[in-house]
C-alpha cells in the first residue's frame, strides 16, 4: 500500500510540474488587442532577429500575469522559442533588450521576475546560452561577463565571454547580499551592501575570496557599468509602464 501512494504521489508531481513547465506556442490570434496588451521588440543580429514578445491581460480573469517568448529567427526558420509565464514578483517583469548591446560577439537580453533573473546570450549563429543573473556588467576588455542575481537568494554569476562558458555561479555564503562590481589594480572584486566587506573575483581558482576592507576602498569610478539596472528601466511591467 504504501509503495502504490509512494507511486501515485511521485506522479502527481511529475504531472504538476509538467503542467506548471508546459511550453506555450505564441499565437497572436489568442490574445485579441480587446482583452490584451501586446508588446514586442525586435533586432537584427549577425545572420538571425531576435525577438522578445510579451503578453499581459487587460483584466485579472485569464488566469496568468504576464507570458514573454523569446524567438530567434534566421529567414522564416524558428531555431529557438523560449517561453515564460512569469509571475510579475521581486520587481520589474518581463525580457528587456538594453538600450545598447556592449558586445560584438554576442547579444545579451534580461529576463526579471518570478525571483528568477536570466541574463541570455544569443551569438549570431542564433545559439542560446542562459545564466542565472539578469541585470549584468561586462570588463572593459570584453573578456568577462558578471552577474547578480534578480532572486530571492543571492548569488552571483561570472561568464567566460572568449571561450563561452561559465566560470563560476554561486550563492553567497551565510546572508549577505552582493552589490556591484569594480575592476581595481587588474583585480575583480563585488561589493557587499554590509559593513566593508568585498569580495575578490579569482577567476583562475573560480571562487570569491571575502575580505573586510577600510571604507572607501572600492573606487568609485572603477566600478563597471551596469546594464538593465531594474530601478531604470521603463515599460517595468511585461512591457508596460
Amino acid at each position: 500500500m504504501r509503495t502504490l501512494i509512494s507511486i501515485l504521489l511521485f506522479i502527481f508531481v511529475i504531472t504538476c510540474y509538467g503542467q506548471q513547465h508546459k511550453q506555450v506556442a505564441f499565437n497572436r490570434a489568442d490574445y485579441p488587442i480587446s482583452k490584451f496588451v501586446v508588446t514586442t521588440v525586435a533586432s537584427n543580429f549577425g545572420q538571425v532577429k531576435i525577438i522578445a514578445t510579451m503578453v499581459t491581460p487587460k483584466a485579472s480573469s485569464t488566469g496568468f500575469l504576464c507570458r514573454s517568448w523569446l524567438t530567434i529567427r534566421k529567414s522564416d526558420k524558428i531555431l529557438k522559442q523560449k517561453f515564460y509565464e512569469i509571475e510579475p514578483v521581486g520587481g520589474c517583469s518581463g525580457l528587456f533588450f538594453p538600450s545598447t548591446q556592449p558586445l560584438d560577439s554576442y547579444f545579451i537580453i534580461s529576463k526579471f521576475g518570478d525571483y528568477d533573473g536570466e541574463t541570455l546570450l544569443i551569438d549570431k549563429t542564433g545559439n542560446l546560452i542562459v545564466l542565472t543573473g539578469g541585470s549584468f556588467s561586462i570588463s572593459a576588455d570584453d573578456k568577462y561577463l558578471f552577474s547578480v542575481w534578480d532572486s530571492d537568494l543571492s548569488g552571483i554569476t561570472v561568464f567566460d565571454l572568449t571561450n563561452g562558458k561559465t566560470i563560476l555561479s554561486k550563492e553567497i555564503a551565510g546572508d549577505k547580499q552582493y552589490g556591484d562590481f569594480y575592476v581595481q589594480n587588474g583585480k575583480y572584486y563585488v561589493s557587499y551592501f554590509e559593513d566593508n566587506t568585498v569580495g575578490q573575483i579569482d577567476i583562475q581558482n573560480k571562487k570569491v575570496i571575502v575580505s573586510k576592507k577600510k571604507a572607501g576602498f572600492l573606487k568609485k569610478k572603477n566600478e563597471l557599468m551596469i546594464y538593465n539596472v531594474v530601478q531604470t528601466l521603463s515599460k517595468c511591467n511585461c512591457g508596460q509602464l
